[in-house]
């Protein structure tokens, strides 16, 4: 089970809690350490999913190595005290969902399911929806979900799971629906879409990351995402099938790179 940072990375503040919009302007600004410790100390469900997601980033784009699984279980951390804090909040049970999908992309599929981590997903996915549902987080989560594991399970995943890529496709096409101009839920969708393969869903995917790269980025992630469209795109131009499926597996943590250095930012 695989969720990227990048799903639920974006959301805005919801509070005007002085203390949050200062983190919410160093998330957009790319300082995302510093903003996972302001968000901490407001000490609100909003603040601990608003951490979450700055160490799901540092984790997914920032950090190398065992480093990633640090930030990882820090945003797991942070997610399941923004649940206790504020039950009721969609966004407190989509960063839990989400981070444990990168826990368990770190600590292997196997591991993932015998520890249930993708039931514990899709249960905090499925309160998501109850409680609003019209989230397109929560729709572009529930697609990541069946997504990822139709992509490693196969026939076996809609077995155990009931997941299914037409299931995935139909929950990031209603995300869209309602979120037309979210950068993160098309960037996700489109690189998930690429790494299935196929005609439609290739076609799908470029359509998706041509909007992506036509697009001025508005915050440090939204530039972190272009500029991996752009290496997408040009290989999905290229026709270069072998390029595709090494940048798709990179970027959905299938594969680390020898040198990270070469495609992310540094360090923040």
């Amino acid at each position: 089970m695989l969720l990227c940072a990048a799903l639920f990375a974006a959301a805005p503040a919801v509070a005007l809690d002085r203390g949050l919009v200062e983190a919410q302007a160093a998330f957009d600004s790319g300082a995302f350490g510093r903003a996972a410790l302001l968000a901490r100390k407001v000490q609100t469900g909003e603040g601990d999913a608003l951490a979450s997601r700055a160490e799901m980033v540092r984790g997914d784009f920032v950090a190398t190595g065992e480093a990633r699984l640090a930030h990882f279980e820090a945003a797991l951390r942070d997610g399941r005290r923004a649940v206790a804090r504020a039950p009721d909040r969609p966004e407190a049970h989509l960063a839990v969902a989400v981070a444990l999908g990168l826990v368990a992309r770190r600590e292997g599929s196997m591991a993932a399911h015998f520890k249930g981590m993708a039931s514990e997903a899709r249960d905090h996915i499925d309160r998501a929806l109850a409680l609003n549902a019209d989230n397109a987080w929560a729709h572009a989560a529930l697609g990541g979900w069946h997504l990822e594991i139709a992509y490693e399970g196969g026939p076996l995943g809609n077995v155990v799971y009931g997941a299914s890529a037409e299931a995935g496709i139909a929950a990031y096409e209603q995300a869209l629906a309602l979120d037309p101009a979210n950068m993160s839920i098309a960037w996700q969708y489109a690189f998930q879409l690429a790494g299935f393969g196929g005609a439609d869903r290739l076609a799908r995917a470029s359509e998706l990351i041509g909007g992506i790269t036509a697009r001025k980025p508005r915050t440090a992630l939204e530039t972190i995402l272009r500029d991996a469209a752009l290496e997408l795109k040009q290989a999905l131009d290229g026709g270069d099938m072998a390029a595709v499926s090494r940048i798709v597996a990179f970027r959905l943590g299938r594969m680390e790179p020898l040198d990270r250095s070469a495609v992310t930012p540094g360090k923040r």
